[in-house]
Protein backbone atom coordinates (compact mmCIF):
# COMPACT_ATOMS: atom_id res chain seq x y z
CA UNK A 1 0.00 0.00 0.00
CA UNK A 2 1.08 3.56 -0.62
CA UNK A 3 -0.88 6.48 0.81
CA UNK A 4 -1.08 9.40 -1.61
CA UNK A 5 -3.33 11.93 0.15
CA UNK A 6 -5.55 12.19 3.22
CA UNK A 7 -8.13 14.66 4.50
CA UNK A 8 -9.51 14.05 7.99
CA UNK A 9 -12.12 15.83 10.09
CA UNK A 10 -13.14 15.02 13.67
CA UNK A 11 -16.43 16.89 14.11
CA UNK A 12 -16.74 15.93 17.78
CA UNK A 13 -13.39 17.47 18.69
CA UNK A 14 -13.69 20.25 16.08
CA UNK A 15 -10.28 19.25 14.74
CA UNK A 16 -9.23 18.59 11.18
CA UNK A 17 -6.32 18.65 8.82
CA UNK A 18 -6.35 19.96 5.30
CA UNK A 19 -5.39 17.58 2.43
CA UNK A 20 -1.89 16.22 2.99
CA UNK A 21 0.06 14.55 0.20
CA UNK A 22 2.58 11.86 1.09
CA UNK A 23 5.60 10.49 -0.75
CA UNK A 24 7.74 7.39 -0.13
CA UNK A 25 9.33 9.27 2.78
CA UNK A 26 7.47 12.07 4.53
CA UNK A 27 8.92 13.94 7.50
CA UNK A 28 6.31 15.93 9.41
CA UNK A 29 8.16 18.76 11.14
CA UNK A 30 6.82 21.33 13.57
CA UNK A 31 6.81 22.40 17.19
CA UNK A 32 5.31 20.17 19.89
CA UNK A 33 1.51 20.22 20.01
CA UNK A 34 1.04 21.35 16.45
CA UNK A 35 -0.74 18.16 15.33
CA UNK A 36 1.95 15.83 13.96
CA UNK A 37 1.01 12.90 16.21
CA UNK A 38 -2.70 13.39 15.47
CA UNK A 39 -1.98 12.99 11.76
CA UNK A 40 -0.40 9.59 12.41
CA UNK A 41 -3.24 8.65 14.75
CA UNK A 42 -5.77 9.59 12.07
CA UNK A 43 -4.10 7.19 9.65
CA UNK A 44 -4.33 4.47 12.29
CA UNK A 45 -8.01 5.34 12.80
CA UNK A 46 -8.62 4.75 9.09
CA UNK A 47 -6.93 1.37 9.46
CA UNK A 48 -9.36 0.59 12.29
CA UNK A 49 -12.35 1.80 10.24
CA UNK A 50 -11.31 -0.54 7.43
CA UNK A 51 -11.44 -3.34 10.02
CA UNK A 52 -14.90 -2.45 11.34
CA UNK A 53 -14.42 0.20 14.03
CA UNK A 54 -16.60 3.28 14.23
CA UNK A 55 -15.63 6.77 15.40
CA UNK A 56 -17.88 9.54 16.58
CA UNK A 57 -18.18 12.38 14.09
CA UNK A 58 -15.21 11.36 11.95
CA UNK A 59 -15.14 12.25 8.24
CA UNK A 60 -12.35 11.22 5.89
CA UNK A 61 -11.05 11.17 2.34
CA UNK A 62 -8.05 9.07 1.34
CA UNK A 63 -6.43 8.17 -1.96
CA UNK A 64 -3.95 5.32 -2.07
CA UNK A 65 -2.40 2.69 -4.31
CA UNK A 66 -2.46 -1.10 -3.89
CA UNK A 67 -1.03 -3.52 -6.46
CA UNK A 68 -0.77 -0.76 -9.09
CA UNK A 69 -4.45 0.16 -8.73
CA UNK A 70 -5.56 3.60 -7.62
CA UNK A 71 -8.21 3.83 -4.87
CA UNK A 72 -10.23 6.71 -3.49
CA UNK A 73 -12.27 6.15 -0.32
CA UNK A 74 -14.32 8.63 1.63
CA UNK A 75 -16.90 8.43 4.37
CA UNK A 76 -18.55 10.09 7.32
CA UNK A 77 -19.87 8.89 10.68
CA UNK A 78 -22.71 10.48 12.59
CA UNK A 79 -21.86 12.71 15.53
CA UNK A 80 -23.44 11.96 18.92
CA UNK A 81 -23.05 13.51 22.34
CA UNK A 82 -20.97 11.23 24.56
CA UNK A 83 -19.49 11.63 28.03
CA UNK A 84 -16.31 13.65 27.64
CA UNK A 85 -14.49 11.84 30.46
CA UNK A 86 -14.71 8.40 28.85
CA UNK A 87 -11.42 7.39 27.31
CA UNK A 88 -11.25 6.92 23.56
CA UNK A 89 -11.01 3.12 23.49
CA UNK A 90 -14.08 2.78 25.74
CA UNK A 91 -16.02 5.25 23.64
CA UNK A 92 -15.40 3.22 20.52
CA UNK A 93 -16.20 -0.06 22.26
CA UNK A 94 -19.34 1.01 24.11
CA UNK A 95 -20.85 3.31 21.48
CA UNK A 96 -21.55 2.53 17.86
CA UNK A 97 -21.81 5.33 15.35
CA UNK A 98 -23.70 5.03 12.08
CA UNK A 99 -22.03 5.69 8.75
CA UNK A 100 -23.90 8.47 6.99
CA UNK A 101 -22.11 8.14 3.68
CA UNK A 102 -19.34 6.12 2.05
CA UNK A 103 -17.88 6.07 -1.46
CA UNK A 104 -15.15 3.91 -2.98
CA UNK A 105 -13.57 4.32 -6.41
CA UNK A 106 -11.11 1.90 -8.03
CA UNK A 107 -9.22 3.39 -10.98
CA UNK A 108 -11.89 6.14 -11.17
CA UNK A 109 -14.70 3.57 -11.39
CA UNK A 110 -17.26 3.77 -8.58
CA UNK A 111 -17.53 0.45 -6.73
CA UNK A 112 -19.35 1.37 -3.51
CA UNK A 113 -21.90 4.12 -3.02
CA UNK A 114 -23.59 4.28 0.35
CA UNK A 115 -25.96 6.52 2.27
CA UNK A 116 -28.07 6.05 5.40
CA UNK A 117 -30.66 3.98 3.52
CA UNK A 118 -28.74 1.72 1.15
CA UNK A 119 -25.43 0.31 -0.05
CA UNK A 120 -24.84 0.01 -3.78
CA UNK A 121 -22.02 -2.39 -4.68
CA UNK A 122 -20.95 -2.48 -8.34
CA UNK A 123 -24.34 -1.11 -9.40
CA UNK A 124 -26.44 -3.51 -7.31
CA UNK A 125 -28.29 -2.74 -4.09
CA UNK A 126 -27.27 -4.99 -1.20
CA UNK A 127 -29.53 -6.40 1.53
CA UNK A 128 -29.66 -4.39 4.74
CA UNK A 129 -26.28 -4.65 6.49
CA UNK A 130 -24.71 -3.24 9.64
CA UNK A 131 -24.93 0.57 9.63
CA UNK A 132 -21.94 0.82 11.98
CA UNK A 133 -19.26 -0.94 9.90
CA UNK A 134 -17.56 0.36 6.80
CA UNK A 135 -18.47 -1.34 3.56
CA UNK A 136 -14.77 -2.05 3.14
CA UNK A 137 -14.97 -4.22 6.25
CA UNK A 138 -18.34 -5.80 5.43
CA UNK A 139 -17.31 -6.67 1.87
CA UNK A 140 -13.73 -7.47 2.74
CA UNK A 141 -13.85 -10.97 1.22
CA UNK A 142 -14.96 -9.68 -2.19
CA UNK A 143 -12.31 -9.83 -4.91
CA UNK A 144 -12.38 -6.06 -5.51
CA UNK A 145 -12.25 -5.17 -1.80
CA UNK A 146 -9.85 -7.70 -0.25
CA UNK A 147 -6.73 -5.90 -1.58
CA UNK A 148 -7.87 -2.80 0.31
CA UNK A 149 -8.18 -4.64 3.62
CA UNK A 150 -4.81 -6.29 3.04
CA UNK A 151 -3.33 -2.89 2.25
CA UNK A 152 -4.58 -1.31 5.47
CA UNK A 153 -3.23 -4.31 7.41
CA UNK A 154 0.21 -3.28 6.17
CA UNK A 155 0.10 0.00 8.08
CA UNK A 156 2.34 -0.27 11.15
CA UNK A 157 2.55 2.19 14.03
CA UNK A 158 6.15 1.73 15.14
CA UNK A 159 6.47 2.16 18.90
CA UNK A 160 9.34 0.43 20.68
CA UNK A 161 9.62 2.39 23.90
CA UNK A 162 10.39 -0.67 26.04
CA UNK A 163 12.34 -3.87 25.62
CA UNK A 164 10.15 -5.99 27.86
CA UNK A 165 7.42 -8.42 26.88
CA UNK A 166 4.83 -7.35 29.45
CA UNK A 167 2.17 -10.00 28.82
CA UNK A 168 1.75 -13.46 27.32
CA UNK A 169 0.43 -12.38 23.91
CA UNK A 170 3.76 -12.62 22.06
CA UNK A 171 4.71 -16.01 23.54
CA UNK A 172 1.26 -17.36 22.63
CA UNK A 173 1.61 -16.13 19.05
CA UNK A 174 5.10 -17.57 18.76
CA UNK A 175 4.01 -20.92 20.20
CA UNK A 176 1.26 -21.17 17.57
CA UNK A 177 3.90 -20.83 14.83
CA UNK A 178 6.34 -23.38 16.24
CA UNK A 179 5.56 -26.17 13.76
CA UNK A 180 5.67 -24.00 10.64
CA UNK A 181 8.64 -23.49 8.36
CA UNK A 182 9.24 -19.92 7.20
CA UNK A 183 11.00 -18.53 4.16
CA UNK A 184 12.14 -14.90 4.28
CA UNK A 185 9.21 -13.95 2.05
CA UNK A 186 6.80 -15.70 4.43
CA UNK A 187 8.16 -13.70 7.36
CA UNK A 188 7.96 -10.40 5.49
CA UNK A 189 4.40 -11.01 4.32
CA UNK A 190 2.96 -12.13 7.65
CA UNK A 191 1.16 -9.56 9.81
CA UNK A 192 3.16 -10.27 12.98
CA UNK A 193 4.83 -8.17 15.71
CA UNK A 194 8.36 -7.29 14.66
CA UNK A 195 9.90 -9.05 17.68
CA UNK A 196 8.34 -12.30 16.52
CA UNK A 197 9.47 -11.73 12.94
CA UNK A 198 13.01 -11.20 14.20
CA UNK A 199 12.85 -14.41 16.22
CA UNK A 200 11.60 -16.30 13.14
CA UNK A 201 14.43 -14.86 11.05
CA UNK A 202 16.94 -15.98 13.70
CA UNK A 203 15.53 -19.51 13.64
CA UNK A 204 14.73 -20.01 9.96
CA UNK A 205 16.92 -17.51 8.07
CA UNK A 206 20.23 -17.14 9.96
CA UNK A 207 22.06 -15.63 6.96
CA UNK A 208 19.50 -12.83 6.66
CA UNK A 209 19.42 -12.38 10.43
CA UNK A 210 23.19 -11.82 10.27
CA UNK A 211 22.60 -8.84 7.95
CA UNK A 212 20.36 -7.25 10.59
CA UNK A 213 22.87 -8.04 13.33
CA UNK A 214 25.76 -6.53 11.36
CA UNK A 215 23.79 -3.35 10.66
CA UNK A 216 23.09 -3.06 14.38
CA UNK A 217 26.75 -3.60 15.28
CA UNK A 218 27.65 -0.80 12.84
CA UNK A 219 25.83 1.48 15.28
CA UNK A 220 26.92 -0.08 18.57
CA UNK A 221 30.55 -1.07 18.10
CA UNK A 222 30.75 -2.50 21.64
CA UNK A 223 28.33 -5.28 20.66
CA UNK A 224 29.85 -8.50 19.33
CA UNK A 225 26.83 -10.77 19.02
CA UNK A 226 23.02 -11.06 19.27
CA UNK A 227 20.98 -14.16 19.92
CA UNK A 228 17.25 -14.71 20.25
CA UNK A 229 16.68 -17.67 22.50
CA UNK A 230 14.79 -18.59 25.69
CA UNK A 231 16.23 -16.99 28.80
CA UNK A 232 17.91 -19.89 30.59
CA UNK A 233 18.73 -17.79 33.65
CA UNK A 234 15.14 -17.00 34.60
CA UNK A 235 13.44 -19.97 36.22
CA UNK A 236 10.51 -17.98 37.58
CA UNK A 237 8.74 -17.67 34.21
CA UNK A 238 5.63 -19.64 33.30
CA UNK A 239 6.24 -22.51 30.85
CA UNK A 240 4.94 -20.73 27.76
CA UNK A 241 6.99 -17.59 28.46
CA UNK A 242 10.03 -19.66 29.39
CA UNK A 243 9.99 -21.16 25.88
CA UNK A 244 9.69 -17.76 24.18
CA UNK A 245 12.94 -16.55 22.54
CA UNK A 246 14.02 -13.24 24.06
CA UNK A 247 16.57 -10.88 22.53
CA UNK A 248 19.97 -11.10 24.20
CA UNK A 249 23.08 -9.06 23.46
CA UNK A 250 26.74 -9.89 24.05
CA UNK A 251 29.14 -6.97 24.51
CA UNK A 252 32.91 -7.11 24.06
CA UNK A 253 34.80 -7.80 27.27
CA UNK A 254 31.64 -8.79 29.16
CA UNK A 255 31.09 -12.44 30.04
CA UNK A 256 27.33 -12.43 30.61
CA UNK A 257 24.70 -11.86 27.94
CA UNK A 258 22.46 -8.81 28.43
CA UNK A 259 18.83 -9.92 28.66
CA UNK A 260 16.05 -8.16 26.76
CA UNK A 261 14.65 -6.29 29.76
CA UNK A 262 18.11 -4.89 30.51
CA UNK A 263 18.87 -3.58 27.03
CA UNK A 264 18.91 0.22 26.90
CA UNK A 265 15.86 1.82 25.28
CA UNK A 266 17.99 3.37 22.53
CA UNK A 267 19.65 0.08 21.62
CA UNK A 268 16.37 -1.82 21.67
CA UNK A 269 14.51 0.76 19.61
CA UNK A 270 17.33 0.88 17.05
CA UNK A 271 17.27 -2.91 16.67
CA UNK A 272 13.51 -2.89 16.22
CA UNK A 273 13.62 -0.14 13.59
CA UNK A 274 16.37 -1.92 11.65
CA UNK A 275 14.39 -5.15 11.87
CA UNK A 276 11.23 -3.47 10.61
CA UNK A 277 13.03 -2.08 7.59
CA UNK A 278 14.50 -5.49 6.70
CA UNK A 279 11.55 -7.69 7.67
CA UNK A 280 8.53 -5.68 6.50
CA UNK A 281 6.95 -6.74 3.23
CA UNK A 282 6.82 -4.69 0.09
CA UNK A 283 4.28 -1.83 0.21
CA UNK A 284 4.24 -1.66 4.01
CA UNK A 285 3.50 1.77 5.51
CA UNK A 286 5.49 2.48 8.68
CA UNK A 287 4.48 5.36 10.96
CA UNK A 288 7.09 6.59 13.46
CA UNK A 289 6.24 9.29 15.98
CA UNK A 290 9.04 11.44 17.44
CA UNK A 291 11.72 9.56 15.53
CA UNK A 292 14.46 10.88 17.78
CA UNK A 293 13.10 9.42 21.04
CA UNK A 294 15.72 7.37 22.90
CA UNK A 295 18.09 7.51 19.92
CA UNK A 296 21.64 8.81 20.00
CA UNK A 297 23.24 10.61 17.07
CA UNK A 298 24.96 7.41 15.89
CA UNK A 299 21.57 5.62 15.77
CA UNK A 300 19.89 8.47 13.92
CA UNK A 301 22.56 8.51 11.20
CA UNK A 302 22.24 4.80 10.38
CA UNK A 303 18.45 4.69 10.58
CA UNK A 304 18.05 7.82 8.47
CA UNK A 305 20.32 6.27 5.84
CA UNK A 306 18.15 3.14 5.80
CA UNK A 307 14.96 5.21 5.46
CA UNK A 308 16.35 7.12 2.51
CA UNK A 309 17.57 4.01 0.68
CA UNK A 310 14.45 1.87 1.09
CA UNK A 311 11.81 2.49 -1.58
CA UNK A 312 9.69 -0.64 -1.14
CA UNK A 313 8.30 0.75 2.13
CA UNK A 314 6.56 4.05 2.77
CA UNK A 315 7.67 5.95 5.87
CA UNK A 316 5.68 8.74 7.51
CA UNK A 317 7.61 10.07 10.50
CA UNK A 318 7.41 13.05 12.83
CA UNK A 319 10.13 15.09 14.48
CA UNK A 320 10.96 18.49 15.85
CA UNK A 321 14.59 17.55 16.47
CA UNK A 322 17.03 19.82 14.57
CA UNK A 323 19.53 17.05 13.89
CA UNK A 324 16.97 14.82 12.17
CA UNK A 325 15.43 17.62 10.13
CA UNK A 326 18.88 18.71 8.99
CA UNK A 327 19.77 15.16 7.90
CA UNK A 328 16.74 14.54 5.67
CA UNK A 329 16.44 16.35 2.36
CA UNK A 330 13.91 19.16 2.39
CA UNK A 331 12.00 17.57 -0.51
CA UNK A 332 10.68 15.14 2.13
CA UNK A 333 9.65 17.82 4.65
CA UNK A 334 6.06 18.70 5.45
CA UNK A 335 5.96 21.78 7.68
CA UNK A 336 3.00 21.41 10.04
CA UNK A 337 1.20 24.41 11.50
CA UNK A 338 -2.10 24.75 13.33
CA UNK A 339 -4.62 27.55 13.63
CA UNK A 340 -7.23 26.64 16.23
CA UNK A 341 -8.40 23.16 15.26
CA UNK A 342 -7.22 23.37 11.64
CA UNK A 343 -3.91 21.65 10.90
CA UNK A 344 -2.03 22.35 7.69
CA UNK A 345 1.04 20.56 6.29
CA UNK A 346 2.90 22.39 3.53
CA UNK A 347 5.90 21.53 1.38
CA UNK A 348 9.22 23.20 2.15
CA UNK A 349 9.25 24.68 -1.36
CA UNK A 350 6.16 26.72 -0.47
CA UNK A 351 8.35 28.75 1.90
CA UNK A 352 11.10 29.45 -0.68
CA UNK A 353 13.77 27.90 1.50
CA UNK A 354 17.42 27.75 0.41
CA UNK A 355 18.71 25.18 -2.08
CA UNK A 356 21.24 23.55 0.22
CA UNK A 357 19.99 21.37 3.07
CA UNK A 358 21.81 23.39 5.72
CA UNK A 359 20.63 26.72 4.34
CA UNK A 360 17.06 25.44 4.14
CA UNK A 361 17.24 24.17 7.72
CA UNK A 362 18.53 27.49 9.06
CA UNK A 363 15.74 29.33 7.27
CA UNK A 364 13.18 26.83 8.53
CA UNK A 365 13.96 27.29 12.22
CA UNK A 366 13.68 31.03 11.79
CA UNK A 367 10.34 30.95 9.97
CA UNK A 368 7.55 32.55 11.95
CA UNK A 369 5.22 29.80 10.71
CA UNK A 370 7.56 27.22 12.23
CA UNK A 371 8.42 29.01 15.49
CA UNK A 372 4.81 30.05 16.05
CA UNK A 373 3.25 26.85 14.70
CA UNK A 374 0.18 27.03 16.94
CA UNK A 375 -2.03 30.06 16.56
CA UNK A 376 -5.38 30.98 18.00
CA UNK A 377 -8.24 31.70 15.67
Amino acid sequence: MKINQITYYDHELEWRFEPIQFSDLTLLVGVSGVGKTQILQSIMNLRKIAKGSSFNGVEWKISFCVNNKQYYWEGKFEEKKVASLIIEDERVENNKFKILQEILFINQEIIIERNEKEIIFKGKQLPKLSPFQSAVDILGEEEDISPIKNGFNKIIYSDHSTGEVVNEIYPLIYASLAREDFTLEDIQKRNLPIQIKLALAYEHNPIFFTKIKERFIDVFLQVEDIKIEPDENNNSLSKIIAEYPFIQIKEKGVNNWISQNQISSGMFRTLMHISEIYLSGKDTVILIDEFENSLGVNCIDVLTDLLLKNRNIQFIITSHHPYIINNIQMEHWKIVTRKGGIVTARDAKDFNLGKSRHQAFMQLINLSDYKEGIKVR
